[in-house]
């Protein structure tokens, strides 16, 4: 099999979203398997949510990929995006799981091969969707055992799926409104985690946008200095020997025209001079 070229790679063109896309399937379908076991009622409504926010993220997904093919017929037969489609759709990831295989098997890669290339890039837009994925997890998780521990507590407040959702919310960006808190030690310890995790979050999108400007100034800094080494090291433009002769033709006119008024102004300068002697009244003697 020919290489392919990076642009002709579905998941190889940007390996860190291709990524986190594979780690948030593999979530929904541990998710639809959790559903399997009889969990409280809450808890699935809490997972099925989390299945509904990941499909939102793998239509975006789809989309995107559409966009990138060259047309219609590439996309939905050759790169198998009618398998992509249905594996969108709740629990059907399992059709997505295929459809990473099948990808990487036509671009004859492997998982690892896409873990290497991850490695390989480092920057931070793969540092913050490895961080994004870990925050969906831990809050997906925190939202489950906080109703599991606060929701039968005596004096407890966080008694619904909504009470959870906020708290966790207002937990992980750190802003902590108090009208929700837990008052089980279980339930104090999913929070601390949840508090950790958020900082984390925060600090990484900080750097990360800090990496970016910085980024951009380099790069308007490197793009003038390259313009101006360009400048400097231009070649002069070639002169020919018409060009030297339309030159001095040029100079000859202008010195010409310069002895021309020169003479003129002799001249004028002389009928003056004559003029004034003839006005001039003539005293005896003369």
């Amino acid at each position: 099999m020919s290489e392919q070229t990076q642009e002709d790679q579905i998941l190889f063109s940007n390996a860190n979203w291709s990524a986190f896309v594979m780690a948030v399937t593999l979530l929904s379908v541990f998710n639809s398997l959790l559903n399997l076991l009889g969990l409280p009622r809450a808890s699935m409504t809490v997972l099925g949510a989390f299945n509904l926010g990941i499909s939102l993220i793998l239509w975006v997904d789809l989309f995107y990929m559409r966009r990138k093919a060259p047309d219609r017929h590439t996309f939905w037969v050759d790169q198998y995006g009618w398998l992509a489609l249905l594996g969108s759709f709740p629990f059907m990831r399992v059709l997505r799981l295929l459809w990473f295989w099948l990808v990487l098997r036509k671009e004859g890669k492997r998982p690892r091969d896409l873990l290497a290339r991850i490695s390989l890039n480092r920057n931070a837009g793969g540092t913050l969707l490895g961080v994004l994925f870990v925050v969906l997890v831990v809050f997906q998780f925190a939202v489950v055992f906080i109703l599991f521990y606060e929701a039968p507590a005596p004096g407890g407040n966080i008694k619904t799926v909504g009470d959870a959702f906020w708290w966790a919310f207002v937990t992980v960006s750190t802003v902590g409104y108090g009208d929700k808190f837990p008052v089980t030690n279980g339930g104090r310890t999913v929070g601390f985690v949840l508090i950790i995790v958020g900082i984390a979050l925060f600090s990484v999108i900080t750097g990360t946008l800090t990496q970016w400007f910085l980024g951009r100034r380099r790069l308007i800094g490197a793009k003038s200095a390259a313009d101006r080494e360009q400048k400097e090291n231009a070649a002069p433009e070639e002169v020919t020997l018409e060009d030297i002769k339309r030159l001095i033709e040029q100079q000859a006119r202008a010195y010409q025209l310069g002895v021309d008024d020169l003479n003129a102004r002799v001249g004028e300068l002389e009928a003056r001079i004559a003029d004034s002697r003839q006005d001039s009244p003539r005293t005896p003697g003369d």
